[in-house]
């Protein structure tokens, strides 16, 4: 494993992380003991990295990640995001799921549509009020007494109540509840700008052979800010795997259906990346690992097979100068959604 530093912090997280949102309890998960046993098998493996939020399964994400790094804690980096909350109607609906996953294989056909109707109830609150309970209940089930970077999730420049959630921020900051604090975007679009109104320590954004809007520019000025990049959906969303069938893109309410059958296509184009000794799955790790900005790069894995795969990126070939301008030109050549 790599360790770098993320921005002018001082602390090292390993180049690969962990993304928590799988491991949430969803319909479709089989066992939760698969997903305590991968995050227990991705610190063994030295990652050390772990981000989640605290509307991944109503919070079981967290309480998941809490309980497999439990001994362990201060060897690990755990970035937590706050501001998202779900409705009254989607939290009953959400803690009805495990009670529901002995119907799993008949609801299957209808993934994106359930998914589609839980985040039409998600909504906002950066009232500073909204994000010292949403830390303090973070802090409980992750059974700490500080997270190492905090997050605002998904702020647009146009979201209400921007300046209260940046100075609560950096009030818990100073108290010591958080050592950094940082925004998670949706859009690159959105970060430039709110990283005008806001020194923020961390910007976490969608990095991958199919998401490139950051790499015009907006990596760069974080990293000569000083501002620590995290890179998510790398295997945009299980597009950029050998997976068969449905993938977490699928089931996305960031994407239309024409978006996704573009994306798709798209895909299809990477497949020359593929050597022997090197899945496309690796090559998109490598991908954003490649990028020097990049303090370290999500991935999403609900098997240790999988997170293995991932892992052997590390050892696999680099992309040569000439498929780094091949990838970049066809991201260039098609911009993405």
């Amino acid at each position: 494993m790599e360790y770098r530093e993320l921005g002018r912090s001082g602390i090292k997280v390993s180049c690969i992380g962990l993304g928590g949102s799988p491991l949430g309890g969803g319909l479709f998960q089989e066992r939760e003991s698969l997903a305590l046993d991968l995050v227990r098998h991705a610190f063994d493996q030295g990652i050390t990295f772990f981000d989640t939020s605290s509307n991944y399964g109503l919070g079981r994400s967290e309480e998941i990640i809490g309980e497999a790094l439990r001994g362990c804690r201060d060897r690990a980096v755990i970035a937590t995001k706050g501001g998202a909350e779900f409705t009254t109607t989607a939290r009953i609906a959400l803690a009805l799921r495990p009670a529901l996953r002995p119907l799993r294989l008949a609801l299957q056909p209808f993934r994106r549509g359930l998914n589609l109707a839980r985040d039409a109830h998600k909504r906002y609150n950066y009232s500073a009020v909204g994000l010292r309970r949403a830390l303090e209940a973070s802090l409980t089930r992750l059974r700490t007494d500080h997270v190492d970077i905090y997050q605002l999730y998904n702020p647009t420049p146009r979201t209400p109540g921007l300046d209260e959630a940046f100075e609560t921020l950096d009030r818990f900051r100073q108290e010591g509840k958080a050592r950094y604090v940082g925004l998670s975007v949706n859009r690159v679009s959105d970060a430039s700008e709110l990283l005008h109104r806001w020194r923020a320590d961390s910007l976490q954004l969608p990095l991958s052979l199919l998401d490139q809007h950051g790499l015009d520019g907006q990596i760069e000025r974080c990293a000569a800010a000083g501002i620590g990049v995290i890179a998510r959906s790398v295997l945009g969303q299980g597009l950029l795997t050998n997976a068969h069938g449905h993938v977490m893109a699928d089931e996305s309410s960031h994407y239309s259906v024409e978006e996704l059958r573009t994306r798709r296509a798209r895909r299809n184009r990477f497949e020359s990346l593929i050597l022997p000794g090197r899945t496309l799955a690796q090559a998109a790790v490598r991908f954003a690992l490649q990028q020097p900005e990049v303090s370290s790069a999500l991935v999403a894995a609900v098997t240790n097979e999988q997170l293995e795969e991932n892992l052997a990126a590390l050892a696999a070939p680099s992309l040569t100068e000439q498929e780094m301008l091949f990838a970049r030109g066809l991201a260039i050549a098609e911009p993405c959604a």
